[in-house]
């Protein structure tokens, strides 16, 4: 009973430690991608062929800012935070709203490619570019209810 009881221990610590090492190297993928995708981007396509202009900026901080041509020549400004899980990235409005799902992303060669995880899967496709200063000075601050951002 005692062998038992001690075989146990063991076999807890083992996995334990094992979890611990996994959870790490998840961590340093998750922290990896985040380096990638720190920078400034610009929306060039979607598989569907859907044009719109929008910027994004993600920052190490796990914040982004989004801007975003609505309805006409104006640029709407979004704001919040974005977490990486693996090579997964969600997000969350200043306003507290969900991003309308997760995206698996891959960054290679200055350009950033993000697959909708939605059921009808979508491939978005950026280029890593600075936001130019008269966008940033023209957005408004935003989030009505009536435009729906991008991500």
């Amino acid at each position: 009973m005692i062998k038992f009881e001690m075989m146990k221990k063991i076999l807890y610590i083992i996995a334990a430690a094992a979890a611990l090492l996994l959870g790490t190297s998840c961590q340093k993928d998750s922290d990896a991608m985040a380096a990638k995708l720190a920078a400034d981007w610009h929306y060039t396509a979607q598989e569907n062929g859907v044009t719109e202009d929008v910027w994004v900026s993600f920052a190490t901080d796990g914040t982004f800012e989004m801007y975003q041509q609505v309805w006409s020549f104006d640029y709407e400004l979004y704001t919040g935070k974005y977490v990486i899980t693996g090579d997964v990235m969600t997000g969350t409005y200043a306003d507290g709203s969900n991003w309308a799902c997760g995206y698996k992303v891959n960054v290679v060669d200055g350009q950033l490619t993000m697959y909708s995880q939605e059921d009808q899967s979508v491939t978005s496709l950026y280029e890593k570019c600075t936001i130019p200063e008269e966008i940033k000075a023209e957005a408004s601050t935003t989030r009505a209810m009536e435009v729906v951002p991008f991500l």
